[in-house]
């Protein structure tokens, strides 16, 4: 075999070298020109204090650190996020210093429900990156009779309407949950519905709910502090710091839920700035800091990039017009 010329082999040393160091780094992408200049909003549809603006306060603060400009949370809670999400489609300019927090299914239910009358549709949104996966729960206060997901389904058999039980809005991941416990179980609740986590939990420390249907990151700090618990969580395994909590599947109840959260740009922002971010905030996720805060939190990470978000999107579109058809009978 023919030698290869010297100045070849440099080039390729040269080249391997290049692609080591990105590697190390994890932070190949390439910086667009003058961006960021100044600092990006984040919008929330949700109250200060939910689960969702916690975490969106976390990789804000982390985000900051890569980017090096503030990242300002905005909330503008209502609707399950209808109220911020028709706001970001009416006022944000696609140049990447807007941001808005897409929860999924709620996104997907207030598109596709007529009822909801939304101004915009997914194709008004340019996926970035996807930050957390929240799984379901549900929790009641210390002073509950229902020590167990039993006693709770035991009171509905035998009150059939009467037990109240709270989302965080129409459309919710926690009222499409409830939606289907009730098709599994044949049982029958009185839904209602609240503005976001704070206010649902209120509810529930006061007695004015009887069970909480929400996440295990907006469940979290009560549980630790006494004042609540968790009866059953709607994963596939335990929740690791959660160890004493069943999930429903080992009760018998085939029901798997959480709420995706992830963050997008308006449509027509520049790929090279949606690129950008996309890393940075993979590169934010991978801070200690930021991973021990978003644990201490309850918060699940799982990072999805613009490519696998987008699909994932999809692949929710489909899911969310058949449970629609559910609530909407």
């Amino acid at each position: 075999m023919k030698e290869k010329p010297r100045w070849v082999k440099r080039l390729t040393v040269f080249s391997l070298a290049l692609g080591l160091i990105a590697a190390q780094s994890g932070w190949a992408q390439e910086k667009p020109a003058n961006y960021p200049g100044k600092a990006i909003t984040l919008m929330v549809g949700f109250s200060p204090g939910g689960s969702s603006d916690v975490g969106a306060r976390v990789i804000g603060e982390a985000l900051k650190k890569v980017i090096g400009q503030p990242i300002v949370i905005e909330n503008k809670p209502g609707a399950g996020s209808q109220v911020m999400l028709t706001d970001f489609k009416n006022n944000a300019k696609p140049d990447g210093y807007t941001m808005a927090l897409i929860n999924v299914p709620q996104i997907q239910t207030i598109v596709f429900d007529p009822t909801r009358k939304a101004s915009f549709t997914l194709k008004d949104f340019q996926p970035v990156a996807n930050h957390v996966q929240d799984p379901g729960a549900i929790l009641v206060r210390k002073e509950s009779p229902f020590k167990t997901l039993e006693d709770f389904m035991a009171a509905a058999k035998a009150s059939p309407g009467q037990i109240r039980v709270s989302t965080t809005g129409i459309g919710s991941d926690d009222h499409l949950a409830v939606l289907d416990f009730q098709r599994i179980t044949g049982l029958k609740f009185n839904i209602v519905h609240m503005r976001g986590t704070p206010e649902a939990l209120t509810a529930a420390l006061g007695g004015h709910i009887d069970v909480d249907f929400d996440n295990v990151g907006g469940f979290l700090p009560t549980v630790v502090s006494g004042e609540a618990r968790i009866l059953a969580v709607m994963m596939e395994k335990r929740y690791p710091d959660l160890p004493d909590v069943p999930t429903f599947r080992e009760k018998g109840i085939d029901l798997v839920s959480s709420s995706t959260r992830g963050y997008a740009m308006p449509a027509g922002t520049p790929m090279g700035i949606v690129k950008y971010m996309e890393q940075a905030i993979k590169k934010a996720m991978d801070d200690p800091d930021h991973v021990k805060r978003m644990k201490d939190a309850g918060l699940t990470l799982k990072f999805m990039g613009t490519q696998e978000y987008s699909q994932f999107l999809e692949v929710q579109n489909n899911r969310a017009k058949d449970l629609i058809k559910l609530y909407r009978k």
